[in-house]
């Protein structure tokens, strides 16, 4: 028996599951390859949005923490 090269991830998946995670992948190509700025801003609008989140919660817990 093959050991798992992720603990706690399964690495088998249907057909259906890797087929949608290939288009994905030919996807993200497509976009970074016909339009290279939309895709860096996409990105950076992603990262900036993240960073709003992380905020967020940091805020929010030390609120928390002060009362």
């Amino acid at each position: 028996m093959a050991k798992n090269s992720f603990p706690g991830f399964k690495t088998g998946g249907g057909i259906l599951k890797k087929l949608a995670i290939a288009l994905v992948v030919v996807a993200i190509i497509v976009m970074v390859i016909k339009s290279p700025g939309e895709s860096a801003g996409v990105v950076n609008d992603a990262r900036d949005g993240g960073e709003g989140v992380v905020d967020s919660l940091i805020t929010f817990f030390r609120s928390l923490r002060n009362g």
